[in-house]
């Protein structure tokens, strides 16, 4: 079975256990938020370091809100159990810092995914382009290569004897004039023929 496919590993991998695992032990949330980039696709993958941004922030308003009624003399306890919620020790130490800790790998998880998705379209782009480079040579090199096989079977057929009418010796000749290999003198071809551009091929 496929990992993707897999039931446990795409419920190790939701936001949920994942917030859980960030909050009691947060080396084993990191390999559960990689096991997520993994398994989902690459736009449900680029949301969770907003997720996690998003969640923190959301921890750390209690906090804010009592540093703004400080600031501007609002008396916090108008509202129900914010006052209570934020004196507590347990907001204060543990809260908070999972606050910072979700915010941190957030931030660090958007550079890494923004730097990663840079190189890899600058790769991609590169790999294209050199695709592209290669499958042009190639076809210049198959066109060449048809054009010389084209004109060795051109003259393949254009090659005959060829007696000389001085000295009566027998040549080979692919051209339509040629020189007698014995008496070195111009002899013509007169099976040779003409291509369908109308020039001679030598």
């Amino acid at each position: 079975m496929k990992v993707k496919n897999n039931l446990l590993f795409r419920m190790l991998s939701s936001l949920f256990v994942i917030f859980i695992a960030l909050y009691f032990v947060p080396f084993l949330g990191i390999c559960l938020i990689l096991l997520r980039y993994f398994i989902l696709e690459n736009k449900k993958r680029m949301l969770t370091p907003l997720w996690l941004i998003g969640f923190g922030i959301i921890i750390f308003i209690p906090k804010g809100l009592k540093l703004v009624s400080d600031t501007v003399n609002f008396d916090l306890t108008r509202v129900p159990y914010l006052s209570d919620l934020v004196n507590t020790e347990l907001y204060n130490l543990n809260f908070l810092n999972y606050s910072k800790n979700l915010i941190y790998i957030g931030v660090i998880l958007l550079i890494i995914s923004f730097v990663l998705k840079t190189i890899l379209n600058k790769l991609s782009i590169g790999i294209r382009d050199y695709m592209i480079d290669i499958q042009k040579r190639d076809m210049e090199i198959s066109k060449k290569n048809d054009m010389e096989i084209k004109i060795k079977q051109e003259k393949a057929k254009n090659t005959s004897y060829v007696k000389c009418p001085y000295c009566g010796s027998d040549n080979i000749l692919g051209e339509k004039i040629g020189t007698c290999e014995y008496c070195r003198r111009k002899i013509e071809n007169k099976n040779f023929k003409v291509n369908s551009d109308n020039n001679e091929l030598k």
